[in-house]
């Protein structure tokens, strides 16, 4: 029965959202906040793009929304710790190549899923934000799909690469303005939009930095 494969892995999607939120949520000491300025839905179906510095990304992007599917490469999706969250939520890797898993993305879009992608492709151990790849962008043109931004800040700082453990701090998530399939501001085609978005992902967390990042920011981790 279809629609009750479909109302089953759908419950699974949430209670796997509420789940990752409740991990983000462990530490008291550590101040969260989600600005959606501009009053983002997730109605319709998109490629969801975001920098990548530690496993709390993973839950940070879960917790916004239970409709999404992540990309992600066979050793997160086999993790023993957050593998098995991202398998829940519905991850499909992609180590083999995204054009096999057309069929199975199209299928998820048409129920109102979006996707997530990371596209520096692994985490990066600062707040710098490395250079995009092209897979995100191939995918979302295949599939005609908008690309809705997002910024994450303070995971470097609170969970730095290869830690597990959720120390005192500030974490931020900021939604940017859906780029609908057809602008080609950042690009014509999916050859030139990985140099583009990096560049204004680059330009706006830096905007983000400069709000967020006081005098004071930097003294609990000295």
């Amino acid at each position: 029965n279809p629609k009750a494969h479909y109302k089953k892995q759908l419950g699974l999607h949430k209670v796997t959202s509420k789940f990752m939120k409740s991990v983000l949520y462990t530490n008291p000491f550590l101040s969260k906040e989600v600005r959606n300025p501009h009053n983002e839905t997730f109605e319709k179906p998109a490629m969801l793009i975001a920098n990548h510095t530690t496993f709390l990304d993973i839950l940070a992007m879960g917790m916004l929304y239970p409709k999404l599917i992540y990309l992600v490469k066979d050793h997160v999706y086999n993790s023993p710790t957050v593998g098995s969250a991202a398998r829940l939520h519905g991850a499909y890797p992609v180590s083999g190549g995204v054009e096999n898993g057309e069929e199975f993305l199209k299928h998820k879009l048409k129920q109102g899923f979006s996707i997530i992608a990371f596209p520096e492709g692994t985490r990066s151990t600062t707040n710098k934000i490395n250079r995009f790849k092209k897979g995100a962008f191939f995918l979302a043109e295949k599939l005609d799909l908008d690309i809705l931004p997002v910024l994450i800040h303070g995971g470097s700082e609170v969970s730095p690469k290869d830690s597990f453990i959720i120390r005192d701090g500030s974490f931020n998530i900021e939604i940017l303005p859906r780029i609908k399939a057809d602008d080609n501001t950042y690009g014509k085609n999916y050859s030139e939009r990985p140099k583009r978005f990096g560049q204004y992902f680059r330009k706006e967390f830096r905007r983000l930095r400069n709000e967020i990042e006081s005098e004071s920011y930097w003294h609990p981790l000295l």
